[in-house]
């Protein structure tokens, strides 16, 4: 992926999460080393519903030379803020010669509060059935609590089958997407499946 933001981060705020990668798989010698702009989460210039970021752009001076490679190793793990500009390069001629295979996601701090993103592109990390509404706080087995200790309750509830998601509610939350503002807005995330260089 060419230089982004991680902006779908689910129902929460950018300062509201982390973003986790553990690799399985050692970082192939010449491709594949995840490269961030240290520092970069605290830029004021790109906008929140951008993904991909032109690092050249008026006000990012202080952060384009500021660069952390990490050649990770089976069982690394690394730990970012969400706004944070980073990259992964692939090979030059785009044929990858070896797995890389990571375990990848967000998760919410302690005390994190429910953020409604129907009508922007946020929606597609929470097309859950989980009834939050805006401004409630995240609690939900939708939303597992994952430290300091496992939940047998939420557990429980995902192992019903209470957890899960609808065609229905999807349609409904992804509907707001369809507009012509939402859909500007959202354009730089729809460019990211073509973008694996």
């Amino acid at each position: 992926f060419k230089w982004h933001q991680d902006n779908q981060n689910g129902p929460i705020t950018w300062d509201e999460g982390l973003r986790f990668w553990i690799t399985m798989d050692e970082t192939p010698k010449d491709y594949g080393a995840p490269v961030y702009l240290k520092g970069s989460h605290r830029n004021d210039v790109v906008d929140d519903q951008a993904v991909f970021v032109d690092i050249e752009q008026k006000g990012l001076e202080d952060y384009k030379d500021k660069l952390l490679e990490f050649r990770t190793m089976p069982g690394d793990m690394l730990i970012w803020h969400p706004r944070t500009i980073h990259k992964v390069d692939g090979p030059a001629d785009g044929i990858w010669t070896s797995y890389r295979r990571v375990l990848g996601g967000t998760v919410a701090k302690g005390g994190s509060i429910y953020h409604d993103k129907r009508g922007s592109g946020g929606v597609l990390s929470d097309l859950g059935r989980h009834g939050l509404q805006d401004g409630q706080k995240l609690k939900s087995s939708f939303f597992p609590i994952v430290y300091p200790q496992f939940d047998k309750q939420e557990a429980a509830e995902r192992d019903s089958g209470k957890v899960g998601r609808n065609p229905v509610d999807i349609v409904t939350k992804i509907g707001g997407l369809a507009t012509k503002a939402s859909g500007e807005r959202f354009n730089s995330f729809f460019q990211v499946l073509g973008s694996r260089s």
